[in-house]
């Protein structure tokens, strides 16, 4: 998948379907393009992309919470 920056990579991480190869491409770009202070989070984020589906609101974030 082609991204033309890393905001519009991040927009499809958080819109994508969770565990879709659309967010995991994006989850990449995102990781190799990041700014320093993101990286940490970003490679979580991707880590626990492969762990696959877990509890919580479904955004990624591991937390119990809902976006309404």
């Amino acid at each position: 998948m082609e991204f033309d920056s890393f905001e519009q990579a991040l927009q499809v991480c958080i819109t994508a379907a969770p565990g879709s190869d659309e967010q995991e491409g994006a989850l990449i770009y995102c990781l190799d393009n990041a700014p320093p202070e993101l990286k940490d989070k970003i490679a979580e984020a991707l880590a626990n992309f492969h762990k696959g589906p877990q509890q919580g609101c479904g955004c990624g974030c591991n937390h119990d919470h809902s976006h309404d």
